[in-house]
């Protein structure tokens, strides 16, 4: 979903609470009016209470029974194990009223719900690999770190080179996990899985494969891990990979990639143009991660 497709259903889900608590209060004073002494009392009420802000009739007098009414009305709440608070509808945001906005700015109950909903659309799989939890130690390594998450808060693309199991997608998915924090949509693929719907969408009609096409380019951050694990296949991969890289690039949109290639493998493996567009000084960050495969215990020296 790109970012005004995710305000629309966080303000559903808002609008959604909102209904529910309207309702519920609406159930229990149509409850209560079942009771014909509640029913008549609350008219009684009303009725004084219009009286005097149309000024009509003595104001001391209509006061006074205003609150002879109320008094009557919580004595009437209290015989049923309610009080006045309870006629209020239970709005979960009491700084908006579960409308979304205050003020005619977006509450933080709407914000976190955008935010939930980026986070889930991410499609990352593990959502507890994020820099705070990081344990890596090495200082090369933790300048990248550093680095790339400066570029997660502002604008760039990034390239990581390294190893098996040298943190990568550990990095990668931080990478994801911190931009869906704050507030950015984020595409979480792995290379082969990018491939695999690139080449249904490349055999679909036209319009399902631009729609296709149109999704990978509308998020705010697309993030491909292990690239060059997946088929190259004649007409697709290469070609679509630099259609959705470069028009990426055109509207300022950012990319993480990660590749267990060397930077000449990749430029062998896919054309000029899109190494090119992947290696690109002035936008993207080229990082090689270095250490042993972290997945598997050090043998004792």
């Amino acid at each position: 979903m790109n970012r005004q497709q995710l305000i629309a259903k966080a303000q559903r889900i808002v609008d959604t609470r909102r209904n529910d608590a309207l309702a519920q209060a609406d159930a229990l004073h149509k409850a209560l009016r079942a009771d014909a002494v509640w029913a008549q009392n609350e008219r009684a009420l009303k009725q004084a209470q219009v009286d005097l802000v149309m000024g009509r009739g003595n104001a001391d007098d209509l006061k006074r029974q205003i609150n002879s009414l109320t008094r009557k009305q919580n004595r009437l709440l209290a015989s049923k194990g309610l009080t006045a608070a309870d006629l209020q509808p239970k709005y979960v945001c009491t700084k908006c009223n579960d409308s979304g906005y205050v003020n005619g700015a977006m509450c933080c109950c709407l914000q976190k719900e955008i935010r939930n909903l980026i986070i889930a659309d991410s499609n990352v799989i593990n959502v507890n690999y994020t820099f705070d939890a990081s344990t890596e130690t090495d200082k090369h390594n933790l300048a990248i770190y550093k680095k790339a998450r400066q570029i997660c808060d502002g604008q760039g693309n990034i390239l990581l080179i390294g190893g098996t199991g040298c943190g990568k997608t550990y990095l990668l998915t931080a990478c994801a996990n911190h931009c869906a924090q704050t507030d950015k949509s984020t595409l979480f693929v792995t290379a082969y899985s990018l491939n695999a719907t690139l080449l249904d969408a490349h055999l679909s009609d036209t319009a399902t494969c631009q729609a296709v096409l149109d999704s990978l380019v509308d998020v705010d951050v697309l993030v491909i891990d292990d690239l060059g694990t997946e088929n190259v296949y004649k007409n697709v991969t290469a070609e679509y990979l630099f259609s959705i890289i470069n028009e990426r690039i055109a509207r300022g949109k950012q990319t993480f990639v990660s590749t267990n290639l060397s930077l000449a493998a990749l430029r062998q493996r896919y054309d000029e143009r899109l190494f090119s567009r992947l290696v690109d000084a002035n936008r993207c960050f080229v990082a090689q991660l270095q250490g042993a495969d972290k997945r598997f215990p050090r043998p004792n020296a």
